[in-house]
């Protein structure tokens, strides 16, 4: 095979030659190159590791948190249901204190209504006797036509009106 290319014909001396390169320059890649690679691995692998507990730890944090949220959100709900419930029951109590109120002061005004005509009907059952007094006393001295004085006749009359009045209470 001659007039080939010399690359593509095994010989050994190539051969040789090559496999000691390769050697070399392995040891080379070794000695200056190898440990930063795997030093700019190892400290990749550290960053990646990192991340993933820095992620894990924030996941975790955010877990808290939301699980802290929703317990504060319970609390909220079961405050707030709390004041409305109070102030249900201030509302109910305001209630009840108004309507005892308006009972209490209609019974107050009933009580001076009933004083007030009792008043009247004593004035007027006081009246009535007074006029009846004096309708006795004019009756009384026409009839009778008497040497009694007007004082005389008055009192005589007070007592029968007041006489009247006692019967028809005993009744």
């Amino acid at each position: 095979m001659e007039g080939g290319n010399p690359l593509l014909s095994p010989q050994a001396g190539t051969i040789i030659w090559t496999a000691i390169t390769f050697v070399a320059l392995l040891v080379f890649l070794r000695l200056v190159a190898w440990k930063p690679v795997l030093g700019l691995l190892e400290e990749r692998e550290k960053t990646i590791k990192g991340s993933l507990d820095d992620a894990r730890k924030a996941r975790e944090e955010a877990e808290k948190h939301f699980a802290e949220s929703r317990e504060a959100m319970k609390k909220a709900r079961l405050e707030i249901s709390a004041v409305i419930e109070r102030g249900q029951k201030e509302a109910q109590r305001l209630r009840q204190e108004m309507l005892d109120k308006a009972q209490r002061d209609a019974e107050e005004m009933r009580r001076h209504g009933l004083e007030e005509i009792e008043r009247e009907k004593r004035a007027a059952v006081g009246e009535i006797r007074r006029a009846a007094v004096d309708l006795a006393v004019a009756a009384a001295g026409r009839i009778v036509q008497s040497s009694m004085d007007e004082a005389s006749q008055r009192r005589l009359a007070s007592e029968f009106i007041a006489s009247i009045g006692e019967g028809t209470r005993k009744s």
